[in-house]
């Protein structure tokens, strides 16, 4: 009985982790710990292996954790990054995604594009929605040199508004650190998936 127990336990932890897109145990164990989920199941073991994060994690890029200032309200800072293309067009006709994640709480929201010149209307769109949820207001945007967020009615609308743009060197990711490692998790989240249920590529988005 009791090794019929374990193995239950071990199928729904194993479920678990895939439900939220094949998170590390470290990261499911603090979800539990900082009870940011109800009825979370409580983990058993401290980490564990599957075919799918070896094969979704395998070419996992890394970006130095930048030790720097940090925005003490939510809003006060965005992050945002383009990624794409991707080798194959979503069933939607999508080949890029762009994500907003907030500096203070790390909220992220993620949008699909069809093409990079969508990023200034997604950005207005996201703008104008967060800050009616929340009260806030962006106040600073931090992004590369990519074209879609330097275009002549992307900056003249950030100085209209007062936002405080925020653009990296050219050919230096890691000033766009917390961005560029949502794009890489994102991604590693969305090959461990496929390759595990054997899903085609047209469906990442």
């Amino acid at each position: 009985m009791s090794i019929l127990l374990w193995q239950i336990e071990q199928h729904l932890e194993n479920h678990l982790a895939c439900r939220f897109g094949h998170l590390n145990y470290c990261s499911l164990r603090l979800l539990q710990e900082k009870d940011m989920v109800q009825g979370l199941l409580k983990l058993q073991e401290s980490e564990k292996t599957c075919s799918g994060c070896a094969i979704g994690k395998s070419h996992r890029s890394s970006f130095d954790k930048e030790i720097a200032w940090r925005a003490s309200q939510p809003l006060e800072l965005i992050h945002s990054d383009t990624c794409g293309p991707m080798q194959s067009i979503t069933l939607g006709g999508n080949r890029y995604f762009l994500t907003f994640i907030d500096d203070h709480t790390r909220m992220c929201w993620v949008f699909f594009l069809q093409h990079k010149s969508q990023a200034f209307n997604i950005f207005k769109r996201f703008k104008n929605m967060v800050e009616l949820q929340s009260g806030y207001q962006i106040k600073k945007l931090r992004s590369d040199r990519g074209g879609e967020y330097t275009s002549l009615e992307f900056s003249k609308f950030c100085e209209e508004m007062g936002l405080e743009r925020q653009l990296t060197i050219a050919y230096s990711p890691q000033q766009n650190g917390v961005a560029e490692r949502k794009n890489h998790t994102v991604m590693e989240m969305a090959r461990t998936m496929m390759h595990e249920k054997k899903i085609p590529l047209k469906f990442w988005a």
